[in-house]
Formats: C-alpha cells, sequence, structure tokens
C-alpha cells in the first residue's frame, strides 16, 4: 500500500482502507518483490557506461589522454529510482506526491474482445465508457493537448479512490471490443493507447524495420535472423551494424595482431599519442549550453544527465508548467538546471528563445514534430537561426505510421515487448509495466550518448548534425535478446513464471521463514556452492547437470521452496554467501534506509541540497565516476521560470530589455503550482 514517497517519509498512503478492485493492483496476486524478466539494472548500468566512455571521448579531444570511467550496478539502482527515491523536509508541498506509485493504482492495462491486452496510459474513465456507449465503438470527441483534458484524473494521491471506483466499468467497456479498434479510437481522441505485443512482434513491425531499429542479418549459427538494429541516429556520422554476433574466439588472432601492429605504430611516432595538451574542464561538458525544450521524463532525463556531467542547462518553461514540475516524478529528471520562463507563442518571446539559441551548442525537445514545426522550434527554424547547434529530437515512436500518435513510456513499452515479458504473459500472467521501466528514461540516455557524440564529432569536423531516438527505440533495445528466423518464428528464450518469482529455479526470489531472497545460480561453480549447503538437492541425478535441471525446473524450484523456507534470510544470506553463491535479501525498508546509510553519504552516492519549496531535499548522487574530470551536481530541480532574469543577463540582455520583456509578459519569472 502507498508508494515509496509515502514509505521513505512514514506517511499514511491516501484511502488506506480503499477496496481495491479485483484486477485493479498490478502484478501477482501475491506478496513480497516482483521479479522482472528484464534486467533493468544491467541495462541502466550499460547506459551509464557508454554515457561515461562517450564524455571521457569528448574530454580527451582537449587532454590528449584517457582517464578511468567507472560506474556500477548500484548506481544503476540509483538511476531508476530518481523519480521516487527522494527524502524531503516538505513531502506535503502541493503536487509533490501522486497516485502513480501507489502498489495499489491501476497501470492501464485492459483485455479486449480478441483476447489481446492493451495499456491505455493515462486511464481516462470519460474516454473508454463514452467511446464504448453504443454498439460500435466510437470516439465521442477528441483533445488536441493530454494535458488540457478536463476529463483527465490528476495527479493527486487521493485520486485513487477515483480510479477504484471506475476501474471495473472501464475494464468492462474494453472487453466488449478488439484491441485494434482501441488504437484507432484512442488516436482519434488524442489518448496514448497501443496494444501490448510480444518482442517478437516487435521485430516484425514493418515501420521498424523501414526506419533501421529492425534489420536482418546472417548468422554463422541460425541463417538469417531477425534483430533490434540502431536505436538512434546521427544524421552525418549514423551508426551501422557491422555483423552477427561473433561465436567466442572467432576473432582473437585477428585482434591480437591489430593489437600488435598499433603498438608498433606508437613505438615508432611516440609524440603522436599526446598531441593534444590542453587543460582539462573541470566536468567532461563543462562549457557546453544545453536549451532544454522538453516536457514530461524522457526529453528532460537526457538534459539532466548532460547536466551532471557539467553542461549548463536551460530549461525553457510554459506557463502550463508548474502543473507538472512539482510532482517528484519531475523532481528526478530536472535537477542541476536553471529555468527560464518564455511564452514561444509571442514574437517577442520566440525572439528572446532564438538570442539564446544563437549562443547555445544543443537545443534537445521531445514534443512531437508537427507540434515543434507549429511553434516554430522544429530543426530547419534552430538550424537558421544557429547553423552550429546540435538539435535532438526525441520522438514517442518511428517517423511513419504512429508518429502523430501520443505516446508514453507505457506504450512504447507495450509495442515493443517488455511489459508482455516482465508480465509472464507467455504462461499465463498478465501484462506489467515496472516503475523502473527505461522507456523514458531509456530514451533519455539515447538522446544524452547521441548528444555527446554529436559534440565530439563537431569539435573534430566543424560540422554539426541532428541527433533523434524514441521511446519506442529504448524499449526496443531493452527486448534485443529477442530474434526469429525468417520465417517469423522466436529463439528459444527463458521465460518468466506468471507469479513473477523468477526466470529458473537458481534465478528467482524465494520466501524464507522471514523475509524474500533471491539467488542468482547461473554457472556450474554457483550449483556448486549452492550444493555445498543443501546437499540433499545434489543426490537427485535429475539436477546434476543444467540440461537436467532444465527439465526438471518446477520440481527443483519446490525443493528449494521448501528448503528456503525453513531459516531466516539472514541465516541464509551469510551461508550461501560462504559458498559463492549470489543472492541478496530483498529489504522493504532499503530505500528509506538509503539516505542514512554513512557510506552512501561518504561516497557521494547520496546529496543533499535546498529546494524553494521542498526545502531540504535528499536525493541520489552522481552516477558515473571519472578519475580526472568528475561530474557534478549542480542543484536542485528549478522552480518554473525561477531563472529568468539571471539567464537573460547571461546572455546579454540589458536591464531594460528584461523589464520591458517582463512587462509584455514575452517571459516570465518564478510561477509555482499555488500561482
Amino acid at each position: 500500500m502507498g508508494g515509496a514517497i509515502d514509505h521513505i517519509h512514514g506517511i499514511e498512503p491516501a484511502a488506506p482502507d480503499l477496496e481495491v478492485p479485483e484486477g485493479m493492483a498490478p502484478g501477482a496476486p501475491r506478496s513480497g518483490p516482483i521479479f522482472t524478466y528484464t534486467a533493468w539494472p544491467s541495462l541502466c548500468t550499460a547506459y551509464l557506461a557508454a554515457t561515461g566512455i562517450s564524455a571521457a571521448l569528448h574530454v580527451r579531444l582537449t587532454t590528449g589522454h584517457g582517464q578511468l570511467v567507472e560506474t556500477s550496478l548500484l548506481q544503476a539502482a540509483m538511476t531508476l529510482t530518481m523519480g521516487k527515491w527522494q527524502r524531503v523536509e516538505n513531502p506535503f508541498a502541493t503536487g509533490y506526491r501522486m497516485w502513480i506509485t501507489d502498489a495499489r493504482a491501476p497501470k492501464g492495462h485492459f483485455r479486449c474482445a480478441d483476447d489481446r491486452w492493451v495499456h491505455h496510459w493515462v486511464p481516462n474513465p470519460m474516454f473508454v465508457l463514452s467511446s464504448a456507449d453504443g454498439d460500435q465503438l466510437v470516439s465521442r470527441r477528441g483533445i488536441t493537448n493530454v494535458r488540457h483534458d478536463p476529463d483527465r484524473v490528476g495527479n493527486d494521491p487521493e485520486n485513487i479512490v477515483v480510479l477504484a471506483h471506475y476501474q471495473p466499468e472501464m475494464a468492462a467497456a474494453m472487453a466488449r471490443f478488439p484491441s485494434t479498434d482501441w488504437v484507432r479510437v484512442a488516436r482519434e481522441y488524442g489518448v496514448p493507447l497501443q496494444q501490448v505485443r510480444t518482442p517478437e512482434e516487435g521485430l516484425a513491425d514493418q515501420a521498424l524495420f523501414d526506419e533501421g531499429v529492425v534489420i536482418d542479418l546472417d548468422d554463422p549459427e541460425y541463417g538469417p535472423l531477425r534483430q533490434v538494429g540502431i536505436v538512434y541516429r546521427l544524421s552525418e556520422t549514423p551508426g551501422r551494424v557491422q555483423g552477427p554476433a561473433s561465436a567466442p574466439g572467432t576473432h582473437t588472432a585477428e585482434v591480437r595482431a591489430e593489437l600488435a601492429r598499433d603498438a608498433e605504430v606508437r613505438r615508432a611516432t611516440p609524440a603522436a599519442t599526446g598531441k593534444r595538451s590542453g587543460v582539462a574542464p573541470k566536468h567532461p561538458l563543462a562549457g557546453v549550453v544545453v536549451l532544454d525544450l522538453g516536457f514530461a521524463v524522457a526529453g528532460p532525463f537526457g538534459t539532466q544527465i548532460l547536466a551532471d556531467l557539467g553542461a549548463t542547462v536551460i530549461k525553457v518553461n510554459a506557463r502550463r508548467d508548474p502543473w507538472w514540475h512539482c510532482t517528484h516524478i519531475a523532481m528526478g529528471a530536472n535537477r542541476g538546471k536553471r529555468s527560464i520562463g518564455i511564452d514561444l507563442k509571442t514574437s517577442d518571446g520566440m525572439s528572446t528563445l532564438h538570442r539564446l539559441v544563437q549562443q547555445a551548442d544543443v537545443v534537445h525537445m521531445n514534443i512531437r514534430a508537427s507540434a515543434a514545426r507549429r511553434l516554430g522550434v522544429d530543426e530547419e527554424s534552430m538550424r537558421a537561426v544557429n547553423p552550429s547547434i546540435i538539435y535532438c529530437h526525441t520522438r514517442g515512436f518511428e517517423d511513419g505510421p504512429r508518429s502523430d500518435s501520443p505516446a508514453n513510456d507505457q506504450t512504447g513499452n507495450a509495442l515493443a515487448g517488455t511489459e508482455y515479458e516482465d508480465g509472464g504473459c507467455a504462461d499465463g500472467g498478465a501484462p506489467f509495466w515496472s516503475l523502473t521501466s527505461m522507456g523514458d528514461t531509456g530514451n533519455g540516455f539515447l538522446s544524452a550518448i547521441g548528444v555527446i557524440q554529436a559534440l565530439y564529432h563537431r569539435a573534430r569536423t566543424g560540422v554539426a548534425q541532428r541527433v533523434d531516438t524514441s521511446i519506442l527505440n529504448a524499449a526496443m533495445l531493452t527486448t534485443s535478446y529477442a530474434a526469429t528466423t525468417h520465417d517469423g518464428a522466436g529463439l528459444a528464450r527463458p521465460r518468466l513464471d506468471p507469479m513473477q518469482t523468477g526466470i529458473a529455479a537458481g534465478y528467482a526470489v524465494y520466501p524464507t521463514a522471514d523475509a524474500w531472497l533471491c539467488i542468482a545460480v547461473l554457472t556450474d561453480a554457483h550449483w556448486k556452492g549452492l550444493f555445498s549447503v543443501v546437499p540433499d538437492l545434489a543426490v537427485d541425478e535429475r539436477f546434476v547437470t543444467a540440461e537436467g535441471r532444465a527439465r526438471a525446473d518446477g520440481e527443483l524450484r519446490a525443493q528449494l521452496a521448501a528448503v528456503l523456507a525453513t531459516r531466516a534470510a539472514a541465516d541464509w544470506y551469510a551461508v550461501l554467501d560462504r559458498a559463492g553463491v549470489p543472492c541478496e535479501i530483498s529489504s522493504e525498508r532499503f530505500a528509506e534506509e538509503f539516505f542514512d546509510d554513512p557510506a552512501m553519504r561518504a561516497s557521494g552516492r547520496t546529496v543533499t541540497y535546498d529546494h524553494p519549496e521542498l526545502g531540504r531535499f535528499q536525493h541520489s548522487g552522481l552516477a558515473i565516476d571519472f578519475s580526472e574530470t568528475p561530474g557534478v551536481v549542480q542543484g536542485p530541480p528549478p522552480l518554473v521560470g525561477e531563472h529568468t532574469r539571471e539567464v537573460l543577463a547571461e546572455f546579454g540582455f540589458v536591464a531594460a530589455e528584461i523589464a520591458t520583456l517582463l512587462a509584455s509578459d514575452a517571459v516570465f519569472e518564478t510561477l509555482s503550482v499555488d500561482g
């Protein structure tokens, strides 16, 4: 009951006595932690490593030498939870808490008449009930902007009662019509809704193939395969898939020969290596100016990554933005920035933006391309003002049939197959959207990586370029473990059980006498260690080999569950850890204790700053460590328009100009959700 913000602050959740309708709460109908198919911390660690390496290469252009770049699974977990692992002095500030992270809250999954699931987020009762009010599914009206929809359920925690009231009616209405009809009507109405697909169905999407996000290649073992291809684009230096996955050791001799040749070249020309000797910047992206025109999470999270690397990020806000910027989710995507309030629908407001663009390095946004053109912030318009700009556009879907469909993290992950896999749907489970999902944040990472690489290219060649990616692309990268053969059949892979406890007996969570324990017995050495602790398993011939364990997985799970239930989690952890078996106790209090851990504070894993409305704000620290040019947390998330005068002055506006712009409402100063 409740969400992380409630737990960390010791707050009683809204409507504690609420009777939750059957099927409303997400996840398997049991107590305890959820085991997702997607290894979210591992995926996020890969993103962090790629970001750090790209930034270090950018620095090397100045210094001529490299540096050590490090990250960890813990830092990845911190990054995944930045929108909810927060401890603030005033958690009751207007708009800060939301119903979205409440464990009881519906996540918008509905089964349709064709037995297919859809993900509709944020659930809109009026859209669902009015569209289904008849013998045919018809859009009763449309909206131009989901944020202005009068029927949208608000963010306040108490609105979980509203959702609980409407959930049974919405489920019944959804069940009357097929999923394809709901997708069509949702597009007409203007709300996000898409089918929940398998990863294999995602690979069969022609629009993604046309864009190069899905590719065909010849695999030496399986023959023709369809796999995920390039998930972010650089207009002048596009990536390319260089070939299929190689068998271990295939290129050993070739690589050794290449290294030997490189070493010989370095010995022959020792001066070439350290040719550049510029002073290292204080931070990897120090001096880079970024204009953030984004909204919600995907765009702003990407620019927050750039801010943590030392870039100067100016958040360009509109008057409508305070309702979102006050939320804990927005607080996890906007730290280290300064906010300027500009009305871009006025000529003076647009002229003000143009003067900022003239002095910026990057323009970054995540609104739909058609809206960007209408507003005049599309690439052509921005490049006319500054031809050297790096223009980054992050989208919801592909440049294709869904370009103008409303999109978000949830619908992107539905289409790519992560929700199908994380819910154990192959064995009868229901789709599951994880609060650590990397649709929005993965999109943000891809955009940040692309921007850094575009800056690197511009520094070397003087050529600017466009960077683009999408939420769907990030979700496709998440499911890139999947591949299909020429006939569309998927390659065999492990599956998550519908109760979301694990992928196999040795890779799962188990209840012990007092808590849940996660084990990751993945190698022969791990199994040897487990057998030394539980010798009764070793005498069963079915469990001796990997093949045997796979065939008898159900029985092995049952026996392990029975054994592990006999002792406390701490006891099992002690003996298994000594035996070399990877394991960890699933702590219900980790997030609550995180900010009090002296080791976390000493290592910079947690940081503290002051926020104008939330007071003392404790948050996750830096997620990438650099040996020479460390990142920096530049400050708390800003209020909308908090730094308008300061930013204008820095960009060369004189006092009289600033006064005129404020008087004409072309720009505005601090706005909060309270007015």
